[in-house]
């Protein structure tokens, strides 16, 4: 059975455009997919990142991979979100299971109540970080107040 793989993810549409265009100039079935309905609704994530999928058929997934691999200098593709481990691109955000409702959306539930962090997930190699780079913590005087 043929499946659709993501071979690129991306947080803005433009650049994924531009990297949909140039996957079917050089000949390949691919396709964009924007989930951001799904992060808003399902996932109860109001600001959608790592919402727009470059697709591509299985069949074509490892010569799109090694595409990418010679573009990987290329402005285009490096607007991608990439993962801090292994560089792919196969990237999901929030790090929920998408594969059913019922065991996503109380989890979904507490990220938004702010209980559970949202972080990057990579479906490569499984790796997690951050989803909001920490805010630097204040500076503080002698007795630990915030300086002003």
């Amino acid at each position: 059975m043929e499946q659709i793989i993501t071979v690129a993810t991306f947080n803005d549409r433009a650049p994924a455009e531009r990297l949909l265009a140039r996957l079917c100039e050089a000949g390949f079935h691919a396709d964009l997919q924007d989930e951001s309905n799904e992060q808003k609704w399902t996932l109860f994530n109001l600001t959608p990142r790592a919402h727009l999928r470059v697709r591509v058929h299985s069949s074509e997934e490892e010569r799109a991979l090694v595409q990418l691999g010679e573009w990987k200098d290329d402005p285009v593709f490096r607007e991608a979100i990439h993962c801090p481990e292994c560089g792919s691109s196969q990237v999901e955000f929030p790090q929920f299971s998408r594969k059913t409702i019922v065991g996503a959306v109380p989890v979904a539930a507490l990220a938004a109540a702010g209980v559970i962090d949202q972080n990057y997930f990579c479906t490569s190699c499984n790796f997690t970080w951050p989803g909001q780079t920490p805010e630097p913590e204040p500076e503080l005087d002698r007795l630990n107040w915030p300086k002003r």
